[in-house]
Formats: structure tokens, sequence, C-alpha cells
């Protein structure tokens, strides 16, 4: 029925609808039966409600806004529908999300233009474009229509039924991307089903949420639906809700009525469903008793096999929960059919199996469950392979001893053991193949992968370990060698990647003894494990093949060697391995090349090989003349190098071996030096020849050179000399080691000071620019080396300004990422790009290092990215990946959370991601043009909390000037630091109108932090006034905090040295003057002039005192200005300091004060009398007193004049004080009357006795003695406690903070401020507080609950990595329990600033679990 509308009323400026008048509403009388209604009073009301909407769309009326609020009650207790059409009335005429071009403003609605509630608006009602190609289920999609209020009707009888509010706790942009984007359900919508109410019923109300508008049921068909359940219901309202159906899900423990309340004469099929759903296992065994006793085997039946829209009857969902109590509760009746199935072909077993639950598995089969079924009518899995793929051991193990195959195999081909490795189930494998498993490792599935080969590949140890060790000998062979697409077994081990070598040698080891053949080759490059290890340089893994008696020559499919390989690859380690235990030199490959020919050709892209040559020319069976298939010997190789790569060393051991270079030809401009071998110079020479280089400035003949040194021209004969490779201009160099006094002098910089290259005289003499230096410095080039600035396998980045290179830029793009291949006997670099097919020739000085990329990296494509070197594929700039793999060119492959297939990327085009955590200060990326979902009323300079982070990289910010956390992901934003209590701000310059207003304060006030609340809000308490007050921290600048006289030293730099230069290792300074601009002034005691610099350069350190005693500073080599007399053991005291620092000390024995910089002393530890000391740990036992004893400072020692260094203490329980020396003692917190103490936990005897007193009791200090001695007053005591101070702990109670969590106290009743929808159980986080009132954030509301500070009380924060599983006797988790059960047990993976919880359940893939922290407890086991 429909509320009649009488007409409009004038009312001041605004208009008034008169409808007919009514006495309260649907959620008046939910709320006055504590939030439920019976299944009467639904039944009633949705048969009103329909019929009135009904004949609303028979007159062409879209009601647009149903919800309980509008459903109002007449005098009769009709349901009465009001406000009906007036969301279209009271529309917005011009709306954004309109589209002129397919839509008019009159058929236009949405969310943001018409007044709806976002808890009961269907997918439609949100303003989507209508694009009937892209969705599947808005394919006839208009907007809003009737079949709008067919979605917001169900969602009305999901909140009748259960008594929460659809997607309670979501704000609306999340309950937007649950219905828009993701396409969920309401959860409570799941506490409908099975909970007593008829099966059409809740049917109904799925078919009402349907997606597709079309689905959806006409309010005619519901009509009928409601008045065939109400045919012979009396007309009468129960008083109590309970008297009819319970609400069956609730986020709370609930205590369930007596047996005798329901109505089991209507003989409900589902009252066994709502028991079993309410874990209540005393009242399912009444009801089924009682159903046996009173009705007969029929109703019994009845009630056991009653099924609900999923064909889950009562011991469906009796396993689904876990309960192996409710389990036998069921099963003890002979009618229960254990193996009965659902829609999908289930049988219960399959449910107990998701649960993890062993007990109920053993239950269902000690009743005779069928555990060599097979699913979906006998082609499906097993159920042996449904309990591998929840990676449940215990109930594996069940499944097992009771008859299960656990070689079974299912329609893709897989067994039991693929699928519990592929999941990563390491104990559920052991378990299969502990119980008869081990024959399935030679199964291949349809992708030719046997379990070894996955174990292989996920480098699953343990389980390839058992399998050798309980597999009989004729499995192992059987399965040891079968071919993979990748190889063998062996051949995957061997192939392992950096992050894995470990496991791959254990691997490879346990496969060798196992008796897996070594001679098995890979069929992508036919390698063996041997030359596979050796290719990745992976020496350890060589030495364990070789270890297990492979053939150190093993040839591959070409004929190739392991040396061969380790020579082309450039692998230094393996090659020198090699070679040591005798590797075969001259055999040839199929090309005819032997070690010789591949070490000389590849000694252009690897200078090492020239090296190797060396060495394997040592070798009496080196045979250097063999030719290879082209006819070419080693000889002929080399002769093709630049002879300035080849060294003096090579050309003997060559000509040891009878082989001889040609000759050399030089030309002008070469670089030469002597040869070792030239011992008496042609013409006089001067100083030591050996080092010195010069150039060839003329070539009269073949013989003879003339040669610029740096000492002159000289003529020496062609022999004399050897090319060596040159310097250029642009290089980086440094002094050799061995020169110890450079000719041209040294310009004041350290020996390992890196210059460049400016210039190459043509007298022999180059020119070398420093930083800081105003010109060349002259350097003698035999002086000079090249600086080694990269290794194989460096990340480097094309400096992005090159305009042009050396060997030319080709198709390279300044600021690609790439790696170092391999370094060339000149020092250039053959670099590896993912883009080009071969490495790119440069120099060093072009490239700059970068930090490398790493697996299990988060990254995302910069935004300074227009269109990634790889197709985006579907992919944006909001898009955030974690690398899985990197290829040797260094190409990313990248898993992105709901790609099919991994996405790859060039890494110049990828940038890290922060770790983000919860708590973290951000704000918005100077580079981002615009957020991922918009700026609303953000800005840049806008800074905020994090306060939720997701899976998929979205996170929710707090900023004190939003209601609502602000959307964006994690691409968006960069960490800033965040403020602190206690640091003094002011607004800055530039912002005219703080965010929260400047509550009569103005741009010059300043003041300090007194606290920050949980968005970031900063209260601030300016001098003078007695209100904080609220500012935002976007809107704020930290003052220096420094005050004229502070003393201050340079913070620790690393790196770039710090402006200040204060000219010391630990230069102290004093602060003259502080300017607004953050700049200071300081004073120096050895600086005439003042020093300027800011304040983040500078940080304070404790001034010294008049009187304080001085000693000089540990390591001290020599004071600013010198010993004057004074000994480093010199000891004194300060008479005098200056305003700059100066200090003037009397010391002991030397006449007259001495002046001297407070950077060179430190104070000598001294305590005064009447001040607490503990003795340390490392001080000797004394009488009673022991190391820790806490006692009172008595006085000093001297001799004569001078202090001795040793201090007296009273300790009490003693009649002599302690002397001994100052660094026995330490400094305690001294004790105070009134204080509450209590005896700490560790102590197990006080000295003074018990008197009656437990580690419980807590006192109040009535008095300290002089030795330190406490007298406590207790309540139970009758007179005065005796204590060590020493034996006690201060009690102090803990004020509630910003940030804690809390709950009401069981002794508050009622809060002050109502409950709303907290309950006892409620656990929330501290926001904001203001006097006594505290401000709460629950994660399922999502405004704050104000309450008063002494109605909460502490309990423990979940932390990231606690063990966590459901509370006991938990009906239903306020979201849903999705995959979990009470049997779960997980690992907080998450926390959010409002307390909500991200969980990550033992065997579950996917998305963290997400809960309510009142749903959850500690798992103590």
């Amino acid at each position: 029925m429909c509320a009649r509308f009488m007409g409009l009323v004038r009312v001041g400026d605004g208009l008034w609808l008169v409808m007919d008048r009514c006495n309260g509403s649907i959620q008046s009388e939910m709320q006055r039966n504590e939030g439920r209604l019976t299944l009467e009073q639904v039944l009633r009301y949705g048969a009103d409600i329909a019929r009135g909407i009904a004949e609303l769309h028979a007159a062409g009326v879209v009601c647009m806004n149903i919800k309980p609020s509008n459903l109002l009650l007449d005098s009769n207790g009709h349901a009465v529908v009001s406000d009906y059409g007036l969301a279209a009335i009271l529309k917005k005429h011009s709306c954004w999300k309109g589209q002129p071009e397919c839509e008019s403003s009159n058929t236009h609605s949405c969310m943001e233009c018409t007044v709806l509630s976002p808890h009961y608006a269907a997918p439609e009602a949100w303003g989507q474009p209508v694009k009937k190609s892209l969705n599947l289920f808005w394919d006839d999609a208009i907007g809003i229509s009737a079949e709008s209020d067919a979605w917001s009707f169900g969602c009305t009888l999901v909140e009748m039924c259960t008594g929460f509010v659809p997607w309670a706790g979501l704000s609306s942009e999340e309950i937007y991307q649950a219905v828009v984007k993701a396409k969920k359900l309401p959860p409570q919508y799941a506490s409908v089903v099975g909970g007593g109410i008829p099966s059409d019923l809740w049917r109904m109300i799925g078919e009402c949420l349907q997606f597709k508008p079309s689905k959806r049921p006409s309010f005619t068909a519901m009509l009928a639906i409601f008045l065939r359940h109400l045919q012979g219901i009396p007309h009468s309202l129960p008083a109590s809700p309970d008297n009819d159906f319970v609400k069956s899900f609730s986020s709370n423990v609930m205590e369930l009525p007596p047996l005798s309340e329901f109505e089991v004469s209507h003989q409900n099929p589902f009252h066994l469903h709502q028991r079993v759903s309410q874990g209540d296992v005393r009242s399912v065994r009444e009801l089924l008793f009682k159903a046996a006793s009173d009705y007969g085997n029929n109703y019994l039946s009845s009630l056991l096999e009653a099924q609900n829209a999923d064909g889950q009857n009562a011991l469906h969902l009796a396993c689904r929960r876990g309960s192996a109590e409710l389990v036998e509760a069921i099963l003890e009746n002979e009618e229960a059919n254990v193996d009965v199935l659902d829609k999908d072909g289930d049988p219960p077993l399959v449910y107990a199996l998701a649960a993890g639950s062993p007990e109920c598995v053993r239950s269902l089969i000690k009743r005779g469950a069928n555990v060599r079924s097979q699913l979906r009518d006998g082609f499906g899995p097993s159920v042996a392979h449904v309990c591998a793929h929840h990676g449940q051991p215990e109930c594996m193990r069940e499944l097992l001893l009771a008859g299960a195959d656990p070689n079974a195999v299912d329609d893709e081909g897989e067994s039991v053991l693929h699928r519990a490795v592929a999941k990563k189930s390491t104990d559920c494998a052991l378990v299969i193949l502990e119980n008869g498993g081990s024959r399935s490792m030679a199964i291949l599935n349809s992708k030719n992968m046997t379990p070894l080969h996955l174990c292989v590949a996920t480098w699953n140890v343990a389980v390839v370990k058992r399998w050798v060790e309980i597999a009989t000998s004729d499995e192992i062979a059987e399965s040891v060698d079968i071919p993979s697409p990748m190889g063998t077994a062996l051949c995957m081990a061997a192939a392992s990647k950096k992050d894995h070598e470990s496991e791959g040698r254990e691997l490879v080891q346990i496969l060798l003894a196992a008796g897996a053949d070594p001679y098995a080759q890979d069929s992508q490059h036919g390698w063996t494990a041997l030359h596979t290890a050796v290719m990745t340089d992976n020496v350890e893994l060589v030495k364990v093949i070789l270890a297990a008696g492979v053939d150190l020559n093993i040839r591959n499919m070409h004929n190739g060697i392991p040396l061969h390989i380790a020579l082309a690859r450039g692998a230094k380690s393996c090659v020198e391995l090699l070679l040591s235990i005798g590797a075969d030199c001259n055999l040839q490959d199929d090309d005819g090349n032997t070690s010789f020919h591949i070490a000389a050709e590849t000694a252009k892209m690897i200078r090492e090989n020239l090296d190797w040559l060396i060495l394997m020319l040592g070798n009496p069976n080196a045979d250097v003349l063999v030719r290879n298939h082209s006819g070419k010997t080693l000889l002929d190789v080399l002769e093709v190098l630049p002879r300035e790569w080849i060294s003096e060393d090579l050309m003997e051991a060559l000509m040891k071996k009878g082989v001889c270079l040609s000759p050399t030809i030089f030309e002008v401009g070469d670089w030469v030096k002597f040869r070792k071998t030239s011992i008496t110079p042609t013409n006089w020479w001067e100083g030591d020849r050996q080092k010195q280089v010069g150039f060839v400035q003329r070539v009269p003949d073949k013989d003879n050179l003339i040669v610029s040194f740096c000492s002159g021209d000289y003529n020496v004969l062609a022999n004399e000399v050897v090319k060596v490779i040159p310097l250029d201009r642009g290089q980086h160099v440094q002094l050799k080691e061995d020169v110890k006094k450079p000719r041209f002098g040294w310009p004041g910089q350290s020996r390992d000071s890196i210059g460049t290259v400016l210039c190459v005289d043509d007298d022999g003499i180059i020119r070398v620019g420093f930083p800081g230096q105003s010109r060349g410095w002259k350097a003698d080039p035999g002086e000079m080396e090249r600086v080694e600035e990269f290794k194989v396998g460096d990340w480097v980045r094309i400096r992005p300004f090159l305009t042009s290179t050396k060997y030319g830029l080709g198709s390279v793009t300044p600021g690609s990422i790439g790696i170092v291949y391999c370094i060339r006997p000149d020092s250039s670099l053959l670099i590896e790009l993912s883009y080009l097919p071969t490495p790119w020739h440069c120099e060093p000085e072009e490239v700059e290092q970068v930090v490398p990329f790493r697996i299990g990296d988060r990254i995302c494509v910069k935004r300074s990215v227009a269109e990634p070197r790889y197709a985006w594929g579907g992919e944006t700039h909001h898009s955030v990946g974690k690398i899985r793999e990197i290829e040797g060119d260094g190409l990313l492959i990248i898993d992105i959370p709901n790609r099919p297939v991994p996405w790859q990327a060039d890494p110049s085009d990828m940038e890290k991601v922060e770790d983000f955590k919860v708590g973290d200060w951000v704000r918005v990326k100077a580079s981002v043009s615009a957020p991922r979902y918009g700026w609303e009323d953000v800005t840049r300079n806008s800074i905020g909390v994090i306060h939720s982070l997701e899976e998929d990289g979205d996170m929710g910010i707090a900023f004190c000037f939003r209601s609502k956390l602000f959307p964006c992901s994690v691409t968006d934003v960069e960490k800033v630091p965040h403020f602190e209590a206690g640091q003094e701000i002011r607004v800055m310059p530039s912002v005219n109108q703080p965010r929260l207003g400047w509550s009569n304060e103005s741009p010059s006030t300043f003041g300090k932090i007194a606290r920050i609340d949980l968005d970031g809000a900063l209260n601030v308490r300016v001098p003078g006034r007695k209100s904080l007050w609220k500012v935002s921290p976007g809107d704020v600048e930290q003052l220096p905090g420094f005050e004229v006289g502070d003393w201050v030293c340079s913070k620790p730099s690393p790196g770039s040295r710090s402006s200040n230069d204060l000219n010391g290792v630990r230069s102290i300074a004093v602060v003259h003057s502080v300017q607004d601009s953050g700049y200071l002034e300081l004073a120096c005691c050895f600086r005439k002039l003042k020093l300027l610099t800011h304040y983040t350069e500078v940080e304070k350190v404790p001034c010294f005192k008049v009187g304080q005693y001085v000693r000089f500073r540990t390591g001290l080599v020599e004071p600013r200005w010198g010993w004057r007399g004074a000994q480093p053991e010199s000891r004194g005291f300060l008479t005098g300091i200056h305003a700059d620092g100066e200090v003037k000390v009397a010391f002991f024995g030397l006449p007259g004060l001495w002046r001297g910089d407070p950077a060179d002393l430190e104070i000598e530890q001294m305590f005064e009398v009447g001040e607490w000391v503990r003795l340390k740990d490392d001080a000797n036992d004394w009488n009673s007193i022991r190391p820790s004893s806490v006692g009172v400072v008595q006085g000093l020692g001297y001799e004569g004049d001078e202090w001795n260094y040793s201090t007296y203490v009273a300790f009490c329980g003693e009649q002599e004080k302690w002397v001994g020396p100052s660094s026995h003692l330490e400094r305690v917190h001294k004790l105070f009357l009134e204080q509450k103490v209590r005896v700490k936990l560790n102590v197990k005897q006080p000295r003074f006795g018990w008197s009656g007193h437990t580690h419980e009791s807590i006192g109040t200090i009535q008095a300290i003695d002089a030795d330190g001695k406490l007298r406590v007053y207790t309540p139970e005591g009758s007179r005065a406690w005796m204590l060590d101070p020493s034996e006690v702990e201060v009690v102090e109670e803990k004020r509630l903070c910003i940030g804690d969590w809390v709950k009401v106290k069981a002794s508050v009743s009622t809060p002050t401020h109502h409950w709303g929808e907290v309950t006892h159980s409620s656990i929330g986080v501290v926001h904001r507080i203001e006097d006594e009132n505290l401000w709460v954030a629950f994660c399922f509301m999502e405004k704050l609950w104000l309450c008063e500070a002494w109605e909460m009380e502490q309990v423990r924060p979940f932390r990231v990595g606690d063990n966590v599983r459901i509370k006991d006797g938990l009906v239903t988790p306020r979201w849903g329990w999705g995959m979990e059960t009470h049997a779960s047990k997980g690992r907080v993976v998450g926390v959010d600033a409002n307390g909500k919880v991200r969980i990550k359940f033992q065997w579950r893939e996917g998305r963290p679990w997400v809960g309510d922290p009142a749903n959850v407890v500690l798992d103590e086991n």
C-alpha cells in the first residue's frame, strides 16, 4: 500500500510535503525489537510493500528510494510506501555524469543528482555510462527503472531478516567499488540463507539482487510468494522476535533461547539449518531428539534432508563450520546420509576438507563416507585432490588411512601429488608420499610435467629429499630422468636463479645421489647440468656436480665442454676452477675450436680471457697449432686484436710455445712504454724508465721512434717499447697505488681522489681536473690509471643528457637502464638492454650506476613515461605489480593482481613503489597530474596519514579536513617526514587561509605541538592560550627549534660534504642568532667571522658548564691549539666559557688556565651528593651488594686537593659506605614520596622479606631513608613494608592516548552518548581526544564514535605478524566467513587505522581475509 500525497505547504523558504499520518516505520519497529523482525512480520510487511509498489509501477511511478525508514506503519499495523518518486522530482537538472550524446537530462539519473541511499541503490543507479558491449550484467541497462526498485527491496528484505544494514560499515565509495566494480552482493545476504526462512523466500531475495535488471522478479510475482506463506498464519504480532526465527547471523556471540521456545509444531524443516548455522550443539541434539520422539521419522528425515538454495543440508553446513560436535550430533541419527550431494555434486566430506577439520573428516569416515569418490559424476577430481588443493595435511592423512587412492589422477591428468606441490602444500605432499604416493612422481600431467618437475620448479627440497628416502629404487629410476619441456629434473635444478642458488645446489646433490643421469641435456640449448651451472658462473654448484663424479670434460650436443662455455660467457670463477683441476684445453667443438680459439676470439669482449690464455699456455700439453674448421690457429685469431691489448706476459707465453706475433707497427700518436726485458737503454735516460709512458711523435723508420716523455723527447728502438692502451679526454683516472710522490706534485687531494682527463698535451703530459679545482693538474700519464667503476652484472643507466657517444648511440635511448654484460680490454663496456638484440658498446663515463631491481620488488610505470616500451596491455600508471623474474638483459617479468599472465617491462620505464605502511605521512607526488580517483578537496600541499592499504595497490588517506578517507593509488603519493609532539611550528607565509581556520590566531602565531590526532591534525599549544589550536599539517612549517646560546655540531652527512663546513671531524659552535628564513648564525672559537648555516644541517649537543670536570676526548691526536704542557691523561675543571664556546680549564698540576676548543674535551663523569646511582653489571660484588643495586651518593674521594675519581655511596642494609671508581656507577631515576610501586617480577625474595605481600601488591612510598631504603604502605599491610629501591618498579596509571586500542568497560551499562552500533565486544582505535572526551574509530562505522574516557579500557592491539583464529562462539563474522571456519588459523598481514584486520589464513590463496578485530583472537598455540 502507498501513503497518500495530500499537497504542499510553504514554511518560510521551504516546501513541506503532506502525506498520510503514520505512527512509525519498519525501521523503528526493528529498533523496538532489538533490530529484528519475526518471520510473520517479514511476510506481512513484505506483502504490503509488494502490493503498494506493484500499484505504483502500474501507474508508471518508480519509487527510487526504498529503505526501512521510508516504509511507514499505519494505525492498523500495515506497511505503506512513502517518498515514492521524490528522488526524480528533487534531482539536479544538470549533472556532470550526464552524457548529452547518449541520453537527455530527462532520462539521466545517478547517485550524484538524485537523493539516493548508497546502501540500497542498484548497480545501475550509480550513473555508469551505458556500454552494452562491455558489461555482461548491464547489457540492457537504461539507468534507474522499475527493476531498480527490486534491488532496493531485496536490500531492504535483507535488513528486515538480519537486522543489519546492507554494506554496514562501508563508505559510499567502498560500496561503489563493491557493487559496481567488484560486482559483489551485500555480505549480509549470506546470513539470510539457511536461517529458518522459507527457501523460496530467500531465493526470491537473491533474484532481487541480480546484476542484470531483467533477471529481477516483478513485485506482482513477489506478492504471490508472500501471500502463499501467509496462508494459515493467524494475524498476530508476537511480543518478541525470538518467538519465531532468530536472526541467523550476528557479529557477536549470541545466547540462544531454549528449544521449548521454538515453534516445532510448525515442523519447519529449516529449524535444523538455523541451529547448525548458530553453532549450538545442545539445541541441535534437542531438536533432533524431539523431532524423532514427538513427530516420528518423517519430520526427522525432513530436517536432515532439507536443502538450501545451494543444495546444502544440515550436514553440509556442520562440516563447513568445521565443528566435529555438530557433525557427530547429526550422524547419531541413522537417517543422516553421509554422502548426500549439494547442487554442485559435492558431499559433506568436501566441506569438511575445505574447513580443514580432521575431526570432522574422521567422523564422516567412521560413518562410511566414500573416500575414493570422484566428484562431478565421476569425471572430476577425487576427494583427495580437493584435500590437496586446500593443503590440509591432517585431513589428507585421515583420507589415505581410510583407503583413499594417493595416486589418483583427475580429468586433467594431474595426480594428488601434483595438486599438493603446485599449491606449495609441502606438509600435505609429505603425507601423500608417506602413505603410498611415491609412484605419482612418474605421472605426467597435460603440460608434460611430473610432480618431481614441479618440486624442482618451486625449489621444494623437502619433498624431493623425503621422496628419495622412502621411494623404492625402481620408483626412483622410473621418475628421475623423465624429461619435461625444460629438460630433466636435474637440468632444471642446475638452472637455479640467483635467489635460489642454495636450494638448487641441494636439489642437484640429491638427484645425482639418487642416480639422475648427468649426461641428460635440456631441450633448448643441449646443455647438461654441468654446462648450465658453468653458464651461470655458479662455482659452488659446479663443485657439487664434480664431487658426484661427473666428467670434467663432459660434452653437450655441440661437442662443447664446460670450459668452452665458461670462457665464452666470461664465468671467471668457473674458468679458474676448471683449469685448476685439469680441464682439457685441446678438445674441439663442432666448429673445431679449442679453448684457445674461444678465449682469443671472445677476448674482444671479455678482457679476462687474455689472462686465461697465459694460464692455459703454461700447460705442457697445450696445442696452439691446432686449426679450427675455418683454418685458423690461435696466432691467426690474436693477430686481429689491437696490439695494445696484448700484454708482454702473453707475448712471452706465446714465444715459449714457439708462436711469435708479427712485428708491431707504430704510428704517430700511439702510447708506448718500455719493455720489461729492455734493461740497457740505447740512449741516455734519467729516472725509472720502466714506469714512463710516452707518445710517438715521429717514425723515422721501422726500427726507430721519436717518443715524447714528460722528461723530454727521446729516440728509442721499436723493439724496446710496446703499445699501451691510451687515456682519452673525459676518462676518469686516479693515482696509481705504487706512486709515492707524483712527478708534478699533488694538488691537495687525497690519494684515492678521482679526476677527469681534460686534455693530452703534445709534450707527453696530461691535464686532470678534480672537483673544487679551478684549473687542471699536470700529471705524468705513467703515474695515472683508469678507474674501474663497474663490474660485470652491475645495473647502469645511460646518462640521460647524452647527445652523442664515442661509439655512437645507434638505437639506444639516453636514460635506458641495462646490465653490464662484459668489460673489454680497453675498459669499455658492453651493456645488455632489454630492447636490443646485441649488447651496446660504450665508455664507462657514458653510463652511471643505478640501484638494481630485485625479485619481489613492487613497481609501477613512471609518470613521465607516456607509452612504455612494451605495450600497456590493459595496464595503467596505477597498476602495481611484483617482479617475479629478471632476464639477463634486465627485462622485468611482473605479476600484477587480477592479470592472468605476467606483464613485461623495460626497467627504465619503471620505478619502485615505496614500502608504505599504515600510519605513514604522505602527500601527492609533484609528478602526478591527477590522482587515480581525482583531487576532490585535496591539493598538492595537503599532508595526510595512511589509514588503509589494499592488496590491489589502493590506499585510503585520512586528511584532517575531510570526514571520509581519500582514495588513491600507492603510485600517486610519496612519504614526507612526520610531525612529532614538541616540535615548534607556524603557518607557512604562503597560506592565506588555513584549512581548519585561524581560530583567533594570526600568521605570526607560533606554538608547540601538544598532540597529533589520528588523521594528522596538529593540536598546538600557543603561549598564553588555554585551548589548543588545531591546524592541518599541510599548512604549517617547522621552526628551527634553536635558541641563541644553544651548542650545535654538524649532522653526520654520508656522501657529499655539508655546506656549513665546520672544519673538523667534530666541531662545536654556538648559536649567535636565529633568522626567520631558518638559517642560523653560528659563532665558533676557531673562526673570527660568523658562520651561516641552515638549521637542518646541525643538531644540538649538551653545553658545558663552569665547574664541570673534563678530560681530553678519547682518540684525540692533538688539541686545536696544541698541548701546551697538558697531557692526554690530564684532568681538570672548567673555570670559564666564552660566548663562542671557547673554554678555560684549570688542569691539575698545570699552572695557569688552559685555553681550549670544547670539541677537544669531554665531561668527566662525576656525581653530586644525593644523586641516585646504580652499580653497573661489570662491577664486583661488595658485602651484600650485587651489580644492579641502587644507592645514594654521599660524597667524593680526594687525595689532597685533587679528586681521585672515587665516589662514596650508601646502599640500604649496609653500615659502611661503598667506595669505588665513578666509572662503576650510572645514574638512575630517583624515587619520590607518594609514588606507587611494586616488586619486580624477577625478584624472587626481597632483601627485607615479603611481610605478607606478593608480586601483585601495589603500595605507596611513605618515606625514603638517606641510603635509599623505601618504607611502603599497602592497604593489606598492618605496618610499613621495607624495600630495597633496586627491587621495585614504579606503577603508573596509563592514560589513554591517540592510537590506543580500546573497548567499552564491562561495568558501563549505557555510555553517556549512547551505544549506536557499538557493543561491549566492539574494539576501536582512539582517533581524537578533547578534554575527557574520546572520538573512537570503529571499522564498521563511517563516523567517529563519541564517548567519555572513563568509559573505555585499553586492549592489546593486533599487530602485523600476530597469529590469530576466529573467536569461539562467533555466529558469523561481520563481513562473512568467505572460505574460513572456526578451525581456520592465520597470520595478520595488515591492520587499518580503524582496527580493521587483514588476515592471511593458512593454506589459502588470493586476497587476505578482512575482518572486525572483535571477531578474532590471538592464537596462543
